[in-house]
C-alpha cells in the first residue's frame, strides 16, 4: 500500500460486485486483480464488510462502470441495493418518530454503517444538510461511490418524508466529462447540483424536519435502538484523530502557516507523537494540512469577490508563488485556470 493509501472499512465493494455479478459480469478476475478474498460474495449483499485500501474502491468502481457501459454506476448500485443491506441502522432510521430522529440516527450510528466514512447532519433555520465524506481523504472512495451513497440516503428521504425532494446536492469530484444530468436528478430527486466542493452532500427544507416518518413505528424503534446501541458498542472506537486535526489547522489558517508543534499542543500531544500516530493512520502532517488547503481553496476561488493574492492569505500563504505552486501539484491548473473552468 503506498504512502497516500489507506484502509477503507466498508460494504461498498462487495455491494458492487454482488451487483456486478449478477449483470453476468465475470468476478473472479476482479478478486484476483485486486488481491480481494474469493469467499466476498458469499453472503447475502450488503453483509460483508471488506477493509481494503481505499483506492481500491474508485479503481474497481471505474472498470466496472467501463465494462457494464454505465456512466453513473453509483446510481445504478443505488436502485438495485437490496433492502436491509445496512442491517440494523437501516431499519432503525426506517422505524424513527420523525425525520429529524433518522438523520440524528444515521451520524449517531454511523460507525456501524459506514466506518470508514463521516457523516455530519447540520441544521439552519430553512434548511437542513446531510454530508458524507471518506473520514482520511474527502473524495477518496471516487465518483460512483459518492454518487451512490448520496442517491441512497437521498432515496430514503424522500420516502420517509412521504415525497418531500431535496432542494440541492452537491460532490467532492469534478462536474464529470460524461455527466447524465437528467438521470442524476432523477436519482437525487433535485436539479441543483455543484461540484469541487469539500463534501458530498444534499439539502432538505428543515421544515419536515418534525413531521412523522412515514411508516414509522414507536414499539420497533424502541426494541431497534436497543439493537444498535449494542452493535455499536462492539465496535472499537474510532479515532477521531484526523477529523480533530483538520478542525484545528482551519482555525489556524488564520494566523497565517500552521506549526506542527502548536497543533499538537491543542491536541494534548507533544509534535512527535502527532507525528507517529498520523503515520499510524498512514498520513502525515503535511497530507492533512494539503487536504485541508484544497478543500478551502475551493470553496474561496468561488467567490468573485475574493481575487488569487487574498485567497492565497487566507490560506496562510506569504505570497503568492507558494499558493500557485501548491494548488498546481493539487489540482493540475492554476487557481486562475480552475476559477475560470468552475
Amino acid at each position: 500500500m503506498s504512502r497516500s493509501d489507506f484502509d477503507f472499512e466498508s460494504r461498498l465493494v462487495p455491494l458492487l460486485l454482488a451487483y456486478a455479478g449478477q449483470k453476468g459480469v465475470a468476478i473472479d478476475p476482479l478478486l484476483a486483480k485486486y488481491k480481494l478474498p474469493t469467499d466476498v460474495l458469499a453472503q447475502q449483499p450488503g453483509k460483508v464488510q471488506l477493509t481494503t485500501p481505499v483506492s481500491t474502491l474508485p479503481a474497481v468502481a471505474d472498470e466496472l462502470a467501463a465494462m457494464l457501459g454505465d456512466t453513473h454506476l453509483g446510481l445504478s448500485l443505488s436502485e438495485w441495493m437490496p433492502r436491509g443491506a445496512y442491517g440494523v441502522a437501516e431499519f432503525l432510521m426506517r422505524a424513527g418518530p420523525t425525520l429529524r430522529h433518522s438523520f440524528e440516527n444515521l451520524t449517531r450510528f454511523n460507525a456501524i454503517i459506514a466506518p470508514s466514512q463521516s457523516f455530519r447532519f447540520e441544521e439552519l433555520p430553512t434548511e437542513a444538510r446531510f454530508h458524507h465524506v471518506a473520514t482520511q481523504r474527502p473524495g477518496a472512495i471516487g465518483r460512483h461511490f459518492q454518487e451512490y451513497s448520496s442517491a441512497i440516503i437521498a432515496k430514503t428521504y424522500v420516502l420517509l418524508s412521504g415525497g418531500a425532494k431535496p432542494t440541492r446536492a452537491w460532490f467532492t469530484h469534478g462536474r464529470p466529462a460524461t455527466l447524465d444530468l437528467e438521470r442524476l436528478s432523477a436519482a437525487l430527486q433535485t436539479s441543483e447540483f455543484s461540484f469541487d466542493e469539500a463534501t458530498n452532500g444534499f439539502a432538505f427544507s428543515s421544515a419536515v424536519l418534525d413531521g412523522p416518518v412515514t411508516g414509522g413505528d414507536a414499539a420497533l424503534y424502541s426494541f431497534l435502538e436497543e439493537h444498535a446501541l449494542t452493535a455499536l458498542s462492539s465496535r472499537p472506537r474510532s479515532d477521531d484523530l484526523i477529523d480533530k486535526l483538520r478542525h484545528h489547522v482551519r482555525e489556524a489558517l488564520k494566523q497565517g502557516e500552521p506549526n506542527v508543534e502548536r497543533l499538537a499542543t491543542r491536541l494534548n500531544m507533544s509534535g512527535r507523537t502527532l507525528q507517529r500516530r498520523l503515520s499510524d493512520l498512514q498520513t502525515s502532517f503535511q497530507e492533512v494540512l494539503d487536504l485541508v488547503r484544497f478543500d478551502l481553496a475551493r470553496a474561496y476561488l468561488k467567490d468573485a469577490r475574493l481575487d488569487v493574492s487574498q485567497v492565497a492569505y487566507l490560506l496562510g500563504y506569504s505570497e503568492l508563488r507558494a499558493f500557485d505552486r501548491a494548488f498546481r501539484r493539487w489540482a493540475d491548473k492554476s487557481p486562475t485556470e480552475w476559477r475560470t473552468q468552475a
